[in-house]
């Protein structure tokens, strides 16, 4: 709320990190005329950071529009299990690719002067008993520094978010927004961030304590009363001048963006939407879907020639076009595949909901090629406890299959789902929750007017069981008698499956292309700051123009106790057929450096082996090479991705 004595304006904020949100109410005049953009998890598979950029700008641009100076985005926390019911928010599994595509959300946002408010510090990954003491992540400080911390210290020394938000869990025994280790000493010390710390709704347990380690702002919590915080202060619970001190990071920030002075004016009914902004709406939807299957080529499909498809799936072929949650936003002029696929096909097209199996068979039998498009349905405070397609979808999609062999399946999840049909289907299209844009974006795809270049920011697994994925036992998601036991270590998403030897349905950083892509020429020199130049040769082989991503994995040496691969850089590329061109990914020694809690971040001397490819897995990795590199102590302030 406005102060006048204080001539500080009325700040509004918004929990939108893929557009404007209306949050849980479906009433569409909250927000009008606002973008309802692809989820971040979309935004994740481009690999692609100048997209980033402009998926920020649209929230940014949106935001000010409507008169929105605090923006609650991005999510980075790490998706540390497909279970979580805020996957689809989230970056992926992957703290690199999660680091680097959140400096460019967050600068994006922020060059429209709203404020982002990076969320949620941190070690924050299920939903189950959220906002209670019974929520408390039992994790190692090498963990917490190697997984969950880098994206968080490339936001603020990188991205220099102006805010950032205090997560509801507890970690180790203490609650993250009351972490003095944490707020104090990691961000405001080490980090050195120069902006404000809020809570989240609910995740402040004692006010007071949250103030001492630097919360500057507790929102929507009962505790927060005026009255006992300065009977806290009175108490000698909290230093007048801690409380004071906490009104400079607020205010500074607010005056750094112009907030104060020119605040955004309330214009909530103001047209945010333009063309432009869809445009970046549509290039996320087609960047970051993500082909999985494509037997004998049954992709693209030539529209023009045939004579009936059959599009099968419920609400227009678009069933879940965004998640649930606070961040829900609601479209303005959203495009079915029906919509799409009909101004195509006419009187070609034959749809059905898919509500009755039988029918949805018959269909496809009397038709040339069978689109089915089934769905996940994931939502803020909830996690799922399946990962199986929810109601008759499998059914659906095995009968559909039976009956014609030229069934694509598409996807519209918020992270891995199982796939117990997959040997009998044609081709499998990832495209997540694809926003208002979903038709147009489908169908440039289905018709080669689009090369699929997506690749898998999470581990899809081939089954649900501890032995097959991780962090699927009651201790390590969700927890017992109150604790979460992070065990796995740093070993989270794909570094797991390669501990483990353990095979996924598909791998992180997985996808095909419409064309063939040859990888030759890999080459690693030491730079004068002891950084590491790798660069490889990739070529379009094929007959089409696309794109792919080549993706950078380090293994550092015997005894590090890293896991075998990790991601350290990508690149992505267009290239025409025939043509080709040299990647550069250049590797600090931060990328190449491990955490210990005595000395911070350490080069193991040794051999360290570089992997470049499209994948995470070795079928996808064709060139390989070594470099030698002497040790070095880095200090406190460096990691991956970091300054």
């Amino acid at each position: 709320p406005a102060m006048p004595a204080l001539c500080l304006p009325e700040i509004t904020e918004q929990d939108g990190a893929a557009g404007v949100a209306t949050g849980y109410t479906t009433d569409s005049a909250a927000f009008p005329d606002v973008t309802q953009l692809p989820a971040p998890i979309a935004d994740a598979a481009a690999f692609d950071p100048s997209l980033a950029h402009r998926y920020g700008d649209v929230i940014g641009a949106e935001d000010a529009v409507k008169g929105i100076g605090l923006a609650l985005s991005p999510t980075i926390n790490i998706d540390r299990s497909p279970l979580w019911g805020r996957s689809y928010e989230s970056l992926g599994e992957d703290p690199f690719l999660t680091a680097t595509l959140a400096v460019q959300l967050v600068q994006g946002i922020q060059q429209n002067r709203v404020v982002t408010v990076v969320k949620h510090f941190a070690a924050y990954n299920q939903e189950t008993n959220r906002a209670t003491p019974l929520d408390d992540s039992i994790v190692s400080d090498r963990a917490l520094h190697e997984i969950y911390l880098p994206a968080w210290s490339a936001a603020v020394q990188q991205g220099h978010a102006g805010a950032v938000m205090c997560s509801y869990n507890l970690i180790n025994g203490v609650p993250a927004c009351q972490d003095a280790n944490l707020i104090d000493t990691i961000l405001f010390g080490q980090w050195h961030f120069d902006g404000f710390v809020r809570s989240d709704c609910g995740s402040v347990y004692n006010q007071a304590a949250a103030m001492a380690v630097g919360v500057s702002q507790a929102k929507c919590t009962p505790l927060y009363d005026p009255t006992k915080l300065a009977g806290a202060v009175a108490d000698g619970q909290l230093a007048r001048s801690e409380l004071d001190g906490l009104a400079r990071p607020l205010l500074t920030v607010l005056f750094r963006f112009d907030l104060i002075a020119n605040p955004h004016p309330l214009t909530p009914d103001k047209p945010a939407s333009t063309p432009a902004h869809r445009a970046v709406a549509v290039q996320t939807n087609e960047e970051g879907a993500v082909l999985l299957k494509n037997s004998h080529g049954v992709l693209p499909l030539d529209l023009a020639q045939l004579s009936s498809v059959a599009l099968i799936g419920p609400r227009g072929g678009t069933p879940m076009p965004a998640g649930y949650g606070a961040m829900h936003v609601l479209a303005t002029d959203p495009v079915t595949a029906y919509q799409a696929f009909q101004r195509v096909l006419g009187p070609r097209l034959h749809y059905y909901d898919g509500a009755d199996v039988a029918t949805a068979a018959a269909l496809a039998r009397h038709s040339k090629v069978a689109v089915v498009v089934v769905y996940d349905a994931e939502a803020e405070r909830h996690d799922r406890t399946s990962l199986s397609l929810p109601g008759n979808q499998n059914a659906l999609v095995e009968a559909v299959a039976a009956a014609n062999p030229r069934t694509v399946v598409v996807l519209e999840t918020g992270s891995a789902v199982l796939m117990p049909w997959l040997r009998s289907v044609a081709a499998v299209l990832e495209t997540w929750y694809p926003g208002e844009t979903a038709g147009t974006a489908l169908v440039n795809l289905v018709d080669g007017a689009v090369d699929p270049s997506g690749k898998l920011p999470i581990t899809f697994p081939a089954a649900q069981s501890p032995s097959a994925m991780p962090d699927d036992t009651a201790a390590t998601f969700g927890g017992v008698g109150g604790k979460v036991s992070y065990s796995d270590g740093i070993d989270v998403g794909y570094r797991w499956y390669q501990v483990k030897g353990v095979t996924p349905l598909f791998p992180f950083g997985f996808g095909l292309s419409y064309t063939k892509f040859a990888f030759s020429d890999l080459s690693a020199t030491t730079t004068g700051s002891g950084a590491v130049e790798v660069k490889a040769t990739v070529t379009n082989v094929g007959s089409t123009k696309g794109a792919d991503v080549v993706q950078c994995y380090v293994g550092l040496p015997a005894g590090s106790g890293e896991p075998a691969r990790q991601l350290r850089g990508f690149s992505r590329v267009d290239l025409a057929p025939g043509h080709k061109t040299t990647v550069t990914v250049t590797l600090s020694l931060g990328d190449l450096a491990t955490y210990n809690s005595a000395t911070g971040w350490n080069v193991p001397g040794g051999a360290f082996h570089l992997y470049v490819g499209d994948g995470s897995d070795l079928a996808n990795l064709p060139l390989t090479t070594t470099v030698a590199l002497p040790a070095a102590s880095l200090g406190f302030n460096s990691g991956p991705a970091s300054v």
